[in-house]
Order: C-alpha cells, then structure tokens, then sequence
C-alpha cells in the first residue's frame, strides 16, 4: 500500500513537471511570434516620370549680337574678355580707323576743295557773261555732294579713335580681336550674349523621340556645381534629324532663370514625361513577391499583406497600386521580411 502510494506521488509530480515545462515553452512561443516593426504613415504626394538626358549651355543662336564695322580698322585697346558680364555703356573696345578708310577720307576733302575752287572759278564767268546759272547749279551740287560725304565718314567715326560701348546689358561670349590687329570692314570684332537669351542643347536617344513634346517641362543640374535645386525651363525646339557627330537628336530648351548656369557648362536635365498626385510608400517597404510586389500595414498589433501593382519611382519612394490601401496607413518599413500575414507585432518607438 505504501509503495503504491509513493508511485502515485511520484506520477503526480512528474505530471506537474511536464506541464510547467508546456507551459513555458508555449509562452516563449507566444513571445517569439511578436515581431518588433517600424512604421510609416502611406501618404499621397506627386510623382514624376522623368527621362534623363545630358547636354550643354550655349547662347541662343538667333540673339547673339557681332560687332563689326563697315570700313577698316585697327584696334588700340581691348577692355573685355571671354565670358565676361557687362552693362549698358560699358566701354568693350577702342578703335581707329585703318590706312584705306583714312585715304578715303581724304580723298572726300580732296574732292570737297576740287568742287569748291570750281564753284568760286564759275561764278566768277557767271559775273563776266561768260558761263550761266545752270552751270553754277551743277558745281554748287558737286559741293554739297562732297560735305555730306565728309560729314558721313566722319560720323561713322573715320580719321580719329573711337570707344565701341555695349548697347544693352549682356555676356562678352567671343572676342575675335586683339590690341594693334588691322581688321578688314565688316569683319567681326566680338560676340555678345543677352543675359536673357541662353539655351541648353540636350542629346536625346532617338528612340525617345516620342516622349518629347513643345513646353515639356525640364530640370536643369550642372554636373559640375552643386546648386540647391534645379533650374527649370521648358522645351522649345525639337529638332527632326540626327546629329551625325554625336548619333543623338538635338533638342533646344530655354531655362527660367540663367544665373547659377554658366556658358560651355555641362548640365543633366530631367525632361518631365508625366506627374500626377498618388500613394507612396518607402522602397523599402515594397517586397516582391513571385511575380508581383507585396507590403504589410497594421491593424490592431497584427500584419495585413497587401498585393500591390507598382508605378512611377524615385530613389527614396515608390508608387502603390491596390485597393484596400488608403492615405494614412501604418506601413511597415523595417522588419517586414520576418512577417506574415496575420502575425501579431509590436511598433518600436522611435
């Protein structure tokens, strides 16, 4: 009777032993199905499709003023250089008229005394019956004719030295000259730019041609100078053949604003292909999934799988496409490779 007794208690114990070991290892069951989350609100904001193209900053060839002059001349002195900014007034150069336009010149004041000791010899027969008013009219029309040449040559500024000045505010892009150079007429002496009037020439795969319409908005970055966001300005020539130097089509975009551009600089532009306002998500939230894309929310402490459809992307964010998602969600953003649907979690506090 006694040793049935001991078998009883000893049966009894090992019972409770057994169950107190169920039912730790059921607790650390439980608490290793809790997973430690992060989180993030699903918000809508606007998205963009962009195409990447690269190019570079050039004047715009129809609004680039040459200075030139119509006789020829020498230059006395050079006051500017490439790529510098002037204004309105500024002096650029200082100029002389050359040997060719000086005996020019001189052979009007030649001419000009010829006319007049002619003039004087006439009325003088006139006064003596000896020659008519007629032909005092043809000599006094030699004279006149000789002052007005004399005076034109003298206004374009022929036998003396004269400042060449900037007719509006600009950027000297060329300057073709240098002190002492003789210059034939109408040969160019320096280019200017209108501060106002810049381009940016981009190269665009031809197989993009499609993408490209007149006004497109475009993002401007110079490679090699940070500025703190882009410049932006929009499409206004697409061109209709291929460059034969670069294989590229050449498209022609005017910038909003030229200060933090620099001509020859070159710049990455962002051609805007389409925006619209939409659901994001970190990237790191969107997993895939076979072959679709998958992201957890939370509701009531425990993981919900969504299948979502993808969209436009950036280096940060990515459009979500699914109907059971709404702005303001719980997204999970760290941890959701460990989940499933319908796990019970916990959001870490930040």
């Amino acid at each position: 009777m006694k040793a049935t007794l001991n078998a009883i208690i000893i049966n009894a114990l090992s019972l409770l032993m057994v169950m107190g070991c169920s039912a730790d290892k059921s607790t650390e069951t439980i608490s290793e199905s809790i997973t430690q989350v992060n989180t993030v609100k699903l918000q809508k904001t606007e998205m963009t499709e962009t195409l990447t193209t690269y190019g570079v900053v050039l004047p715009f060839p129809d609004k680039l003023q040459t200075l030139s002059l119509p006789f020829n001349s020498e230059i006395e002195t050079v006051q500017v250089t490439d790529g510098q900014l002037v204004k309105r007034g500024d002096v650029l150069l200082t100029v002389k008229s050359g040997a060719d336009a000086n005996l020019q010149l001189e052979q009007a004041r030649e001419e000009l005394n010829a006319a007049i000791e002619e003039n004087q010899l006439l009325k003088e027969r006139v006064a003596l019956k000896l020659a008519t008013q007629q032909d005092l009219v043809t000599t006094q029309l030699r004279v006149d004719q000789a002052k007005v040449m004399i005076k034109n040559l003298m206004e374009r500024g022929i036998g003396k030295s004269q400042p060449l000045k900037a007719e509006q505010d600009g950027m000297i892009h060329l300057v073709n000259v240098q002190q002492g150079q003789l210059v034939p007429a109408g040969n160019p002496l320096l280019q200017l730019i209108d501060q106002n009037q810049w381009v940016v020439r981009l190269g665009v795969e031809p197989e993009d041609y499609e993408h490209l319409q007149l006004k497109q908005q475009v993002l401007i970055t110079p490679v090699n100078k940070r500025i703190t966001e882009p410049v932006k300005g929009r499409i206004e020539t697409i061109t209709h053949q291929i460059d034969p130097t670069t294989r590229l089509l050449n498209v022609l975009v005017r910038p909003d604003t030229n200060q933090a551009l620099l001509i020859n600089d070159f710049v990455q532009a962002d051609i805007i292909l389409s925006s619209h306002q939409t659901l994001v998500a970190p990237r790191q939230a969107v997993l895939p999934d076979g072959s679709a894309y998958s992201l957890f929310t939370i509701k009531n402490n425990h993981a919900v799988k969504h299948l979502v459809q993808i969209g436009l992307e950036n280096d940060k964010q990515i459009e979500v496409i699914a109907d059971d998602l709404h702005e303001q969600d719980e997204v999970v953003s760290l941890g959701n490779y460990e989940l499933e649907d319908g796990m019970a979690v916990e959001i870490k506090k930040p």
